[in-house]
């Protein structure tokens, strides 16, 4: 059985694209706002003005990342659930990560997001069995705003036993996410052979890095937690307005990430990537879910297998603020092409309006999605057994297969069976209203209702609480923000 698959470079272009990024490398450079991170590039060779700050890398020194660079990188869970990426047939996909706002269906507006609503995002997001890994869905606003990262990330490992994928501002942040993981595995060197939480680092396009960004990003290549180097390209305002330009500024930006992680520990996880979109040049505001956008992402993608990198993308996303239908086609599209490209990991599962809002209800229409589009990647499966020639032979013409064993045997193995959609009542439906919508949301009520997410046990709880308690992450009158076994 062969996978369906896509592809939008030849060898060529993604030769001529990698030819680019060295150019840009080694001649425009790169901007390092850290001492600290331009030392350790000093000493590992690349050219370096201290004044501007300004970073050269040349073809050496980006040759030599990549060939230290793993060419697998493990995503652990504290369940225990483990995966290998890339590895055949695996590709995760996770819910979108920290948009300040949820879209509120009994209010049927827009409005902050909360602590609550963090916390019950990610129990929902632990009871989809579609959901691999776990970005703290919305920013919890109601929190200190300078530590607000802190609680999402806290609150994360301890309503969720999967992969938790999250970003660090600064080196302290970069600890203190370090220091939880390490006390829930009983170690930093358990942290290092089993990590149950990944970073995203993302520059500040074009070809910048702020000092909390890059610093973070020195501890943890240094401690062995995988790094997502996520380029976010939007053509026409901070990368050139054309695909094949803003595809050189994103493989230059994810060369330089790789190689200042290389330069900071030899070998430390790294993971290619981009969600790159357009820029609305009517208004000036960031699309995606843009064709241009997916041509991004997937041309990142097969950049990442160029380089022999495992590869995270912007999968499910789109500009919709409503859960209608431009959500749906957005999604569905963007989704796809990731998946088909061969993407390790996608993020977006239930996130609207340019990743800058989340609904519980599009998380589960989502996950119905990705069904769907996970039954089409698998293909075709030929072979004696199914092609049924005793059953046709059994009902004959004008036979009826419902209750054939034949049917039996194979339809939980051959079908995929739809959980939201496709129980349609034989009344005529309101053409005004969605019932996807409507089943989503009961569907929401039913898993928070059911759903009791893998609690921390009390021992890795106080050790948990010792850390939270030592970077102030509490509630205002000193208690722990989470609950434990």
């Amino acid at each position: 059985m062969t996978m369906a698959s896509m592809s939008v470079l030849s060898r060529d272009d993604r030769e001529k694209v990698h030819q680019a990024a060295l150019r840009i490398l080694s001649e425009t450079g790169v901007r390092v706002e850290s001492a600290e991170v331009l030392r350790i590039l000093t000493d590992a060779g690349a050219r370096v003005d201290a004044g501007s700050q300004r970073v050269w890398l040349d073809e050496h020194m980006v040759t030599e990342s990549l060939r230290t660079a793993p060419r697998e990188v493990r995503i652990c869970s504290r369940a225990g659930k483990d995966h290998v990426v890339p590895g055949e047939g695996v590709q995760l996909v996770s819910t979108d990560g920290q948009p300040p706002a949820v879209l509120d269906l009994d209010l049927g507006a827009r409005r902050p997001s909360t602590l609550k609503d963090l916390i019950g995002l990610i129990v929902l997001a632990d009871a989809l069995p579609e959901v691999d890994f776990v970005w703290p869905p919305v920013v919890a606003t109601d929190m200190p705003s300078d530590r607000s990262s802190y609680y999402e990330f806290l609150a994360a490992l301890a309503y969720s036993s999967k992969h938790i994928q999250h970003g660090a501002a600064s080196s302290d942040e970069a600890r203190f996410q370090i220091d939880v993981c390490s006390a829930i595995l009983g170690s930093g060197d358990e942290l290092r052979r089993r990590p149950i939480f990944s970073d995203v680092c993302t520059p500040i396009s074009p070809l910048r890095y702020d000092k909390g960004a890059v610093e973070a990003l020195v501890e943890l290549a240094r401690a062995g937690v995988p790094v997502v180097h996520l380029s976010m390209a939007i053509a026409g305002s901070v990368t050139p307005v054309t695909v094949a330009g803003s595809l050189a500024v994103i493989a230059a930006e994810n060369l330089c990430g790789i190689t200042m992680s290389q330069a900071a520990s030899p070998g430390a996880p790294c993971i290619y990537s981009s969600f790159s979109g357009v820029t609305d040049l009517r208004s000036g505001v960031f699309l995606c879910g843009t064709p241009e956008g997916i041509l991004m992402d997937t041309a990142a993608i097969e950049m990442a297998h160029h380089y022999g990198l495992p590869c995270c993308a912007g999968g499910p996303s789109n500009a919709s603020r409503s859960l209608l239908t431009e959500a749906g086609y957005q999604t569905g599209v963007t989704a796809l092409a990731s998946l088909l490209t061969g993407a390790d990991l996608m993020v977006g599962l239930g996130g609207l309006d340019r990743a800058s809002m989340v609904s519980p209800e599009k998380l589960v229409m989502d996950c119905e999605l990705w069904r769907w589009l996970k039954r089409l990647r698998q293909g075709i499966a030929i072979d004696d057994d199914r092609l049924g020639l005793d059953a046709v032979k059994r009902q004959g013409p004008g036979g009826m297969f419902l209750s054939d064993p034949h049917t039996l045997k194979h339809m939980r193995r051959d079908l995929m069976i739809p959980q939201i959609t496709g129980y349609h009542s034989l009344e005529q439906p309101d053409p005004m209203s969605d019932e996807m919508v409507a089943f989503a949301r009961r569907r929401v009520k039913e898993l928070l209702a059911s759903h009791r997410p893998q609690l921390l046990d009390g021992h890795a709880a106080q050790k948990v609480g010792e850390v939270a308690r030592r970077y102030g992450i509490l509630h205002e009158d000193g208690s722990q923000i989470f609950e434990h076994a």
